[in-house]
């Protein structure tokens, strides 16, 4: 399959439009490579990563997360970004980014956390204006309504997450829950003004827990852990586009910079990437 057609594919899907202004979504580094037979498919890119695509013959490799964000003055293997992209050339393999393009996804991350945890979609938290069927965050509802505990509880458990949270003024009877995954603390506003009764989103800083504290409840389960899903969400929705030809692998790299003391999330976290490759093969 020519890349060009992937690449064309997935912005048919997934328009670049879509993404967030300033975002760095599309091929980033090509290698020389005209035709794909292999994508492996992860949430971003590692040495162990790299190692895990050339192990397993990929030669394309498509990440949530771009490689290049910001821009690249010299390829410096002491440097992460620099030894990847030297990388990644010298095996020919090459790197797509789609990050906020599924964000904004009808079935993007935070619809994928939201089926996760059990809820029902209703729409979208912040339409886009002007695509249909795009738009950031959903909100979603527990049927029956949830507690508090229950609810915090539920994310720990779905996430495999160390949950930080601030309790709001509904401690029962939790049924309208806003999700943005990942980085969404910018879009607090929105959720308060939405009128749900929680907020599921991560980066959350101290004094935002303190902002909204009794006002709404906020839940923080970590970036990584509301992203280790859309590898498989993505490796689907590659499976509808690509040539019959083309393999898709998902990598079962845990590239979760953080580590945890005195908890089993690790485990779990790493669980979960061998379980769902393992299925994803049968």
């Amino acid at each position: 399959m020519l890349l060009k057609d992937l690449l064309d594919r997935l912005e048919s899907i997934l328009p670049a439009k879509s993404a967030m202004e300033g975002d760095r979504i599309g091929l980033q580094v090509q290698s020389g490579r005209q035709v794909i037979s292999s994508i492996l498919v992860t949430m971003e890119i590692t040495d162990e990563v790299l190692e895990e695509a050339v192990n397993i013959g990929c030669d394309c490799i498509i990440s949530f997360h771009p490689l290049i964000y910001r821009p690249l003055y010299e390829l410096n293997e002491i440097e992460r970004v620099g030894r990847l992209v030297t990388g990644l050339i010298k095996h020919s393999i090459a790197c797509v980014s789609i990050h906020t393009t599924f964000d904004t996804f009808i079935e993007g991350t935070s619809k994928i956390i939201a089926d996760r945890l059990g809820l029902a979609f209703d729409g979208f938290l912040l339409p886009d204006k002007v695509l249909p069927n795009c738009g950031m965050g959903v909100i979603a509802t527990a049927k029956p309504p949830i507690t508090e505990h229950d609810l915090v509880k539920l994310v720990s458990e779905k996430l495999f997450a160390p949950v930080k949270y601030t309790s709001g003024s509904k401690k029962d009877g939790i049924k309208r829950i806003a999700i943005v995954g990942g980085s969404g603390t910018s879009f607090i506003n929105e959720a308060l003004n939405a009128g749900v009764d929680a907020f599921i989103t991560a980066d959350t800083t101290y004094h935002i827990f303190h902002s909204v504290r009794g006002k709404i409840l906020l839940i923080d389960p970590g970036h990584y852990e509301m992203e280790q899903f859309v590898s498989l969400g993505i490796a689907k929705l590659l499976k509808n586009i690509v040539d019959d030809n083309i393999k898709i692998e998902l990598s079962a790299v845990r590239s979760n910079p953080i580590s945890y003391f005195g908890t089993n999330f690790e485990s779990q976290q790493i669980e979960y990437l061998n379980n769902v490759k393992i299925n994803w093969l049968n």
